[in-house]
């Protein structure tokens, strides 16, 4: 993978999407339904922030193993560049981390759907960060795609 202008590159081996958003399988449900998943967002230095239960925000922890599928932003998408992103994660965090997991209201996709918001994104809500996932995000691998619809 290539690296963006001003941004660290996307190291798989250490799992790290810098200003990205990224996914990763929730098996068996996503074999049956490849629509679903576990989200999160990288901070600039590629570490994967992600709302993992009852108040808990993983960071470089991703809570389901390995990212299969990534949208990266580059700097000039976020006014303020990476200290605004990283600043925006911190904050998406900390409220984070001060709620309860709730697959319906308040999920991992709610999270980056936050970051995103306080990033300078606009409003995206859940459907608007998976959406940015699907359409503008990249397989790491064949394989990982592969992964998704073969269990």
């Amino acid at each position: 993978p290539v690296a963006m202008e001003g941004l660290p590159p996307v190291d798989l081996g250490r799992n790290r999407f810098p200003m990205a958003v990224v996914w990763g399988p929730l098996q068996p449900l996503t074999c049956c339904c490849p629509c679903v998943g576990h989200m999160g967002i990288a901070d600039s230095s590629g570490k994967v922030h992600d709302f993992a239960g009852p108040y808990c925000v993983n960071c470089d922890h991703f809570m389901v193993g390995r990212v299969l599928r990534y949208a990266q932003l580059s700097l000039d998408d976020v006014e303020g560049g990476a200290g605004a992103w990283d600043a925006a994660l911190e904050r998406a965090d900390q409220e984070y981390r001060g709620k309860v997991h709730n697959i319906v209201t308040e999920n991992c996709h709610h999270h980056t759907a936050r970051a995103l918001e306080l990033a300078g994104r606009g409003k995206p809500g859940l459907l608007g960060a998976w959406l940015l996932c699907c359409t503008h995000g990249r397989w790491v691998s064949v394989a990982a795609c592969l992964q998704v619809y073969i269990p």
